[in-house]
């Protein structure tokens, strides 16, 4: 186990005992059983820590669903509601603790990554699937609408499967309303396996 998961499981742990103030870099080195050295091998301060666990858990989760997507037979970046799902419900640990309103920096920089993602799928579409709906509107309802989805989901002890999640979000945000929409595609779900049978 790498030490960035060993820490983010002591944290996760420890959270559920105390607040983010009283944890300290020993507690979160006793909790991961490792040394202080090897702490601050990786980390300058705790601070410094939870910023880098921050940022590697939004670039492991867009890693993970990164897809390729044709909407208008372009191939383009897309986010495969599949295998986002799946690593929410893998990390759901460091998830749940990350947005939590101690951790004030999480929740808006990853707003951001997708607002910047969807901003940049924007500019791949035809001007036409801009018009009705400004852009700015459908890239705040999204991304409003996807992670609000996945808090509940997490606060619900994730009760449903990710792929009955997935295939929920994209019944509420279809590509035919809300164009931008089209960027969370139903890959790497039964539903998009099913898809696939269906036309072959």
């Amino acid at each position: 186990m790498r030490t960035n998961e060993q820490l983010r499981q002591a944290l996760s742990e420890l959270l559920q005992q105390q607040s983010l103030q009283q944890i300290s870099v020993q507690k979160l080195t006793n909790t991961a059983q490792l040394t202080r050295g090897t702490f601050y091998l990786h980390y300058k301060d705790k601070t410094d820590f939870y910023e880098q666990t921050e940022q590697q858990v939004i670039d492991e989760w867009f890693a993970a669903a990164r897809t390729v997507i044709a909407p208008n037979g372009k191939s383009v970046s897309g986010f495969a509601l599949g295998p986002a799902l799946r690593y929410v419900d893998q990390h759901h640990q460091v998830l749940t603790v990350l947005l939590h309103p101690q951790f004030t920096q999480f929740r808006p920089r990853l707003q951001q990554r997708f607002e910047r993602e969807l901003l940049a799928f924007s500019q791949q579409l035809p001007a036409m699937a801009t018009e009705e709906l400004p852009v700015d509107i459908q890239i705040a309802f999204l991304t409003s609408a996807f992670l609000g989805l996945v808090e509940h989901w997490l606060d619900d002890n994730r009760r449903y499967r990710s792929e009955f999640l997935a295939q929920s979000f994209r019944q509420l945000a279809t590509p035919n309303v809300t164009p931008l929409a089209a960027w969370f595609a139903l890959v790497g779900t039964d539903i998009a396996r099913r898809s696939e049978k269906s036309l072959t």
